[in-house]
Formats: structure tokens, C-alpha cells, sequence
């Protein structure tokens, strides 16, 4: 019966929770109902600044590159420096030479610290960021810069998501960020219900006490390593309710 398939619930904004849907394999999508209700939403403001100047420029999400855009940026000789394989693909197939971070504010940093980058550089995010990646790069010694292209607002599960949510079944839900985190511990009375993919320790924390031990984290902070622990866990959920 279709009302038994687990049920993946994915809150990034819509775009990228297609290109999460995207990554994973073929055998989990067929596996599992799809349902997408984000809990953050992307509200462009800009302004983009001066370029001229900037010697690399800094993408922690793929939604700055969609600002960029936007915002009428173009690519440019200069190197792109990514914080996961996800933004790294975007980057690159937007037209940037990039540079690809472990997945993380602090891999950025160290990456751009071992590498040998000189600045000034440019950190292009949204108004919500963590990390102090340009703080920290500054105290380090290479001169960086940063703008906030967009803001995150934070949105709400649908009735249709809620409905979904009090069905009696298997339900996956990836999360990718600490405020994510926080705004579906805010809206679900299901949370009991839920199995978390946690992007990394400081995502898992930020869940709901009661979550965490539904909880699994990610080997890797990037959207690879969360692809395949979403895909163990809808197998690990298919097992389990043949077994019932």
C-alpha cells in the first residue's frame, strides 16, 4: 500500500531540495513518497557590491550563488571558493574555476589558509550565517570582505504536511541547518515520528532534546555524504517494515 512507504520530508528551499531529490539514488527515490515544505524561503535584497577589487570570492550555499545571479553577477576570472561539493557543482557549472571546501565555515577557512589565497576576498550569504568566516579570515591575515545578498525567512508546515506528518509510517527528514533545525522542532508535534539526517553534531543539536536520539549524523558536512546516509536510512526503513 502507498500510505505505508516511508515518507522523505525535505524543508531546504525548493530548489534545493529538487537537486538533494536529484542526488540521491534511483533505488531510494523509488523507495519512498516524496513531500517538500520549506521552512526557510529565500528573499533576494542585495545590494551587489563593487568587484572590481576582489581577488576570489566565497559561496557557503548554493542560494548565494542563485542571489549572485540574480542580482545581475556574472562569472569571473577570479577563483570561487565553495564549502561543499553541492555549491561546487553550481558554482562551477555557472561558469566560476572553484575550489571545493570540506563542508563546512571552519573547512573554508582552513582551506583558504593552506592554499595560500590572497585577498581581499569576498564572502557572499544570506543574512543568517555562521562560521565568522570573514572575521576569521581577516584575523588570519587575508583580507576578506563580506555581503548579504539575501535573507532566510523562516516559514511554516502546510496542512497537507501536517496530515502527511500524523500518518502511520516511516518518515525521514533531512536537516541541514541549525535554524532548520529549530523551526521544525517548532512546528511538528510529530517529532517522536521522525528519523533526522543531521547535516553535522552542531545541526543534530539543535533539534529538540527529545529528537536527538532519532538522530544520525552525517559522516561529512556535504550533500554526498548526506545522500548516502538518506539512502541507509530509507533502506534501513523499507527492512524494517517488511519485518512487521
Amino acid at each position: 500500500m502507498a500510505a505505508s512507504r516511508p515518507l522523505l520530508l525535505l524543508t531546504r528551499p525548493r530548489a534545493s531540495s529538487e537537486a538533494f531529490w536529484e542526488a540521491l539514488p534511483q533505488k531510494a527515490r523509488d523507495a519512498v513518497e516524496l513531500l517538500i515544505n520549506p521552512l526557510l524561503s529565500i528573499r533576494v535584497t542585495g545590494p551587489l557590491p563593487e568587484l572590481e577589487s576582489v581577488a576570489g570570492l566565497i559561496f557557503t550555499s548554493a542560494n548565494a550563488l542563485d542571489a549572485y545571479r540574480a542580482l545581475g553577477g556574472l562569472p569571473l576570472p577570479i577563483p570561487a571558493i565553495a564549502v561543499g561539493t553541492g555549491t561546487a557543482k553550481a558554482v562551477h557549472a555557472f561558469g566560476f574555476n572553484v575550489h571545493v571546501a570540506g563542508g563546512s565555515a571552519e573547512h573554508v577557512v582552513e582551506y583558504v589558509l593552506e592554499h595560500g589565497f590572497r585577498g581581499p576576498l569576498l564572502h557572499l550569504r544570506g543574512a543568517v550565517a555562521i562560521g565568522k568566516i570573514a572575521q576569521r579570515l581577516t584575523a588570519a591575515g587575508v583580507e576578506t570582505l563580506e555581503a548579504v545578498l539575501y535573507e532566510q525567512d523562516l516559514e511554516m508546515f502546510s496542512s497537507h504536511t501536517q496530515e502527511a506528518l500524523s500518518q502511520d509510517r516511516p518518515i525521514i527528514a533531512p536537516v541541514f541547518s541549525p535554524r532548520t533545525a529549530q523551526q521544525l522542532g517548532r512546528e511538528s508535534a510529530e517529532m517522536h515520528k521522525i528519523q533526522f539526517a543531521a547535516l553535522s553534531q552542531a545541526v543534530a543539536e539543535a533539534l529538540p532534546e527529545g529528537a536527538r536520539q532519532q538522530t544520525r549524523v552525517s559522516r561529512r558536512p556535504d550533500r554526498d555524504a548526506m545522500a548516502e546516509l538518506v539512502a541507509e536510512m530509507i533502506a534501513d526503513a523499507v527492512s524494517l517494515e517488511r519485518r512487521l
